[in-house]
């Protein structure tokens, strides 16, 4: 797999706020892309939902001063949005890579001419925070059936990979999204945001989606390296590659990295118009079903 093609990242900012215009129009959208920027997306690693940190230089002062937020979590800001699309092939095709709400945005004019605008973003966090009504079964529910209705009120896909149980008489008085949690917990199953889906799985267990082969050959970097749960890797960016899927390292010399991961942490690192940018994924995973203990 080659990295020598030029890379582009391409962002829309969505205003939520009381006056949520950008122009004169009443555009509540803008699309930016061809500028240097700096992106870093998290996944796992003990957080509940995806998270990003954006860096966007050179953006207009308008589009920055109405983006702008240092307190996120008031009324008239919660609800700003922003969507990050990927292209390997000099812009001629985006694939989504993340999307989020934006918690702060804030200017740096410390790098002038060239200004910096950093946003810090956190995706379904709307779902997190804003208040529902309380949510009540009598008797035993199907817990897969019960995030199913959550997911439909929160307009989001909801993906299954094979939970069965059932749960009895819960009282559900958080926000949507702790709904979710809460009822996964009670069964020790697991629940993953994933742009605009919730997938959930059996704990331990991968998700029921497209398996990557990570090899030298594919965009493997370096050498995997074995960890006390697992193995740790980077590769070059690989959207296929995603949090708790399965991906499968072949070829490594070292083979004890060799085979079938769960990812249960992901980083992916893109930069554009930045010579010698970063363009690349790293990788925590365990062994699929979790550590086997010998007795």
């Amino acid at each position: 797999m080659s990295s020598f093609t030029k890379k582009k990242l391409k962002f829309s900012f969505v205003l939520g706020q009381q006056d949520p215009h950008f122009d004169k129009d009443e555009n509540n959208t803008v699309i930016v892309k061809g500028l240097r920027a700096s992106v870093t997306i998290q996944s796992g690693h003990g957080a509940p939902m995806p998270s990003a940190k954006l860096m966007i230089y050179g953006l207009g002062q308008k589009v920055m001063n109405k983006l702008a937020k240092i307190r996120w979590n008031t009324d008239d800001a919660k609800l700003n949005y922003v969507r990050v699309e990927a292209s390997q092939d000099g812009g001629e095709s985006y694939i989504l890579v993340y999307e989020g709400v934006i918690q702060y945005a804030y200017p740096n004019y410390g790098s002038s001419p060239e200004v910096i605008l950093t946003i810090d973003s956190t995706s379904a966090l709307q779902h997190k925070i804003r208040p529902v009504p309380p949510l009540s079964f009598n008797g035993e529910v199907d817990v897969a059936s019960a995030v199913a209705q959550i997911c439909q009120k929160m307009s989001m896909r909801f993906e299954n990979n094979g939970v069965t149980e059932k749960v009895s008489n819960p009282y559900l008085p958080e926000t949507a999204l702790d709904q979710v949690f809460k009822l996964c917990d009670a069964i020790n199953a697991k629940a993953v945001v994933e742009f605009n889906t919730i997938a959930i799985t059996p704990q331990g267990q991968a998700r029921d989606i497209l398996v990557p082969v990570i090899s030298p050959s594919s965009g493997l970097i370096g050498y995997p390296t074995p960890t006390i749960t697992g193995t740790r890797f980077q590769c070059l960016f690989d959207p296929v590659i995603r949090f708790q899927g399965l991906v499968e390292i072949k070829d490594s010399l070292v083979e004890i990295c060799n085979g079938k991961w769960l990812v249960v942490g992901l980083s992916h690192y893109l930069e554009s118009e930045v010579s010698g940018g970063r363009w690349l994924s790293e990788v925590d995973a365990i062994y699929p079903g979790g550590v086997k203990i010998v007795k």
